[in-house]
């Protein structure tokens, strides 16, 4: 939802698009990923106390950065400072360079061998992300009667390919990394064809209407 669906409907719908998509980018870092860590740091079987897995799992949700970088930004805006040219310039620079980076650095992570023994799985899944996830957001924006604009915006959320930030909570938890590799590669990769078919889709939506 950062990084692939805030630029696309910005490009395409302008600002007011942006806040549906950022709202769902901000419920994703601040609430989904925490249970995530939960889920993965409750599923272990080891020797620790429940009072040192307690301990380490707090440690994990507040030290996180994809959690401290958003509560940071939050915290920012409610406060209502100005973010200064030169930090923006140089933030927009990291900004940039991220997608790019953590799809390099899952490549570097996954092995031909790897990619061929989740190759099916890894298909099934992205097929499951790409086209059965925003089949059934539509049509749960259809049945909650969510204005166009808004609608389009979480199916484009829902269509975007499988977080980067999933290879690093699989790499931090030694959990499924290859097939996460293989499924974040994968997704990324057919999704510059999903990700077109829904906007062709989705264009017969009366959105642009609601804009003006």
């Amino acid at each position: 939802t950062g990084f692939v669906a805030l630029p696309i409907l910005h490009a395409i719908y302008g600002q007011p698009a942006v806040l549906p998509a950022a709202v769902a980018t901000v419920f994703v870092a601040a609430v989904m990923f925490p249970l995530a860590v939960i889920l993965l740091e409750s599923d272990r079987h080891d020797a620790r106390t429940p009072a040192d897995g307690g301990a380490a799992m707090l440690k994990q949700i507040l030290l996180n950065p994809m959690v401290l970088s958003t509560l940071a930004g939050l915290a920012w805006a409610i406060l209502g400072w100005p973010v200064p040219a030169p930090l923006a310039a140089y933030m927009n620079i990291f900004a940039g360079a991220l997608t790019p980076c953590a799809l390099f650095a899952i490549g570097l992570g996954l092995s031909a061998e790897a990619l061929r023994a989740n190759l099916k799985t890894s298909v099934v899944l992205a097929a499951v992300k790409l086209v059965i996830m925003p089949m059934i957001v539509y049509g749960l924006c259809v049945a909650s009667g969510l204005n166009p604009l808004y609608t389009l915006a979480a199916i484009i959320c829902a269509a975007v390919p499988t977080a980067k930030t999933v290879y690093i909570l699989a790499g931090a938890h030694k959990v499924e990394e290859h097939l996460v590799a293989a499924t974040v590669s994968i997704t990324t990769l057919f999704s510059v064809v999903t990700l077109l078919g829904w906007l062709t889709i989705l264009s017969g939506l009366p959105v642009h209407a609601k804009l003006d």
